[in-house]
């Protein structure tokens, strides 16, 4: 490594007027110097970034950091997301006219720093060679709902860090009062003592097609990855809340820009880094937070250094093997295991690879007031504020069976031989209930020998969005409707003699918003009731979990 030079900062006019806090970190010698350029809003983690642009520097690089508008020391008015590209591509072209510049530029960063990135790939100056892009995606209604449920966790938490207002209520822990309040729709008023604009939009537009998800930034952006022709490092995490959306983004580059770029995949949280109760041997062989796949990565398209990774190809890891797969193209299980939930004398039941030709049915209670509490998962953000109340993230040790009565249960047989999953699970579920609109949860996990019991997957639909699309469908009180939940994508090898486990219930909150069993808008609510529901197996239903494999 060769070591740091100077750093300065300035405040660099964008097209408007508005001026942006800029750091330029340089290496030690003479240049010029290939480019790495980030921007953030966190202004707490400006100390984080000014360490990162001296270790990039020690490796050859000029590091330029920004802070973006109305965030940190730079000026304007801070609006999420909406001045992004102008800002990206207005600094970008400051940087191509920079002497010590030597014509090669990459961008950098993850989480909303990664956004940032997605939104200029498609017309960047022919200077930028490539980008890594780390945990996120740019699917934003798929991130905030999944089938008709707002996901708490993610993004009122974020709301409440990011509002860019002070609280009125001081000693407060101000996320879990957050979800106290009802209609949620007041939450800033209560917080704040003013309106955030955004947040009410995020919270009342519950349908895709909604102005705000189908116009402006985000359906400009949506499509953005078709356009894109430069190659792309891509990071994503398993238990990372923006893993479908980053998955979705993938999918979309067209197939020469994939042929150029790689996509990992790891055992991660949002951090980069593992959570939860499971050992993940193995996930570090990127480095922290996967910067020698971002050095090797640079030091290629920048440097023009050999490179001995796998361009072209989607890299996972096999979660309960510790290993890595690679392959050309994304994941393609060869077959699938279908599990018909069965019902049986007790109010849990079985799961059966064989249909029961009896119709049978169990029935539970589900209190909104009292929702079931997350316990791990993917979709989830708020343990990084370090509040003790939060659900840790990621694979968990679960519940016993039959420790709440709106969790019904169903166990298979032990599996024979090991199984590697890879793809998506998808709940096919028969219910009724006696509200007008409500929700049903889908959680899977592996059951060890020892009866301890692991989170892989879970889902979750109203019965308006019951379908797996995007548009709602009407609901009659009592009727027996099909649910449709496809999980997120996993690999993940269930070992011999461990046994799989799912969890129907109709909550799990703060994951997601705790349905108020009515059918008009959930954040306008500010009563709620209990409701009937109805599970049905076997006969003319047949509720089932399908389970893509692969062979070994």
């Amino acid at each position: 490594m060769g070591g740091i030079g100077e750093r300065v900062q300035f405040h660099l006019a964008m097209r408007d007027g508005v001026r942006l806090s800029t750091y330029v970190q340089f290496p030690s010698g003479n240049g010029p110097w290939p480019v790495v350029f980030s921007r953030s809003p966190y202004p707490g983690m400006l100390k984080i970034w000014l360490e990162r642009a001296e270790l990039w520097a020690e490796y050859g690089y000029i590091f330029i950091f920004q802070e973006c508008r109305g965030t940190g020391q730079s000026e304007g008015e801070w609006e999420p997301f909406v001045n992004e590209r102008h800002d990206g591509l207005d600094t970008l072209d400051w940087i191509v006219k920079q002497t010590w510049m030597n014509g090669n530029i990459a961008t950098y960063g993850a989480s909303y720093s990664g956004v940032l990135q997605w939104c200029l790939a498609d017309e960047p100056p022919p200077e930028v060679k490539t980008m890594f892009i780390s945990v996120t995606g740019i699917e934003r209604y798929r991130q905030n709902y999944m089938n008709g449920m707002f996901r708490h966790d993610i993004y009122t938490l974020w709301a409440i860090g990011n509002a860019g207002k002070e609280p009125i209520l001081q000693n407060k822990n101000l996320y879990q009062e957050a979800l106290k309040v009802k209609p949620h729709i007041d939450m800033d008023v209560k917080l704040f003592g003013e309106k955030l604009p955004w947040y009410r939009e995020w919270v009342s537009q519950v349908e895709p097609t909604e102005p705000y998800w189908s116009k402006g930034f985000w359906s400009e952006v949506r499509d953005i990855p078709r356009k894109v022709n430069i190659p792309i490092m891509m990071i994503a995490g398993w238990f990372d809340h923006n893993l479908d959306a980053s998955i979705q983004s993938y999918k979309k580059l067209p197939e020469q820009t994939k042929e150029r770029s790689a996509f990992i995949i790891g055992p991660w949280i949002h951090t980069e880094d593992v959570a939860g109760d499971l050992e993940y041997p193995n996930h570090d062989i990127f480095g922290p937070q996967q910067f020698k796949a971002a050095l090797d990565w640079f030091d290629h398209h920048l440097k023009g250094k050999k490179y001995d990774g796998k361009k072209g190809t989607v890299q996972t890891y096999i979660i309960r093997e510790g290993s890595w797969n690679t392959r050309k193209g994304w994941l393609q299980s060869t077959d699938s295991i279908s599990y018909y939930l069965e019902v049986t004398d007790t109010s849990n039941g079985e799961l059966s690879l064989q249909k029961s030709e009896a119709n049978r049915n169990t029935i539970f209670h589900y209190n909104p007031n009292d929702p079931v509490p997350t316990k791990g998962g993917a979709a989830l953000l708020a343990y990084l504020s370090g509040d003790p109340d939060t659900s840790p993230p990621a694979s968990v040790v679960q519940r016993v069976i039959g420790e709440r009565s709106d969790v019904i249960s169903f166990v298979s047989d032990p599996f024979s031989k090991d199984t590697r999953i890879a793809g998506e699970i998808k709940a096919n579920l028969y219910v009724s209930s006696d509200a007008e609109d409500t929700s049903f949860t889908v959680t899977i996990m592996e059951v060890f020998p020892n009866g301890t019991s692991y989170n892989i997957r879970d889902g979750i639909a109203s019965l308006r969005y019951r379908k797996n699309d995007s548009k709602p469908y009407d609901y009659r009180i009592n009727e027996v409707v099909n649910v449709e939940i496809e999980m997120w994508t996993i690999t993940w090898t269930i070992k011999e003699g461990s046994r799989i486990r799912v969890d129907v219930s109709s909550s799990n909150f703060p994951a997601y918003h705790a349905h108020p069993n009515v059918s008009s808008s959930w954040a306008l609510q500010k009563k709620m009731k209990i409701a009937k529901q109805t599970i049905y197996t076997g006969g003319a239903y047949g509720s089932k979990i399908v389970i893509p494999i692969v062979s070994r």
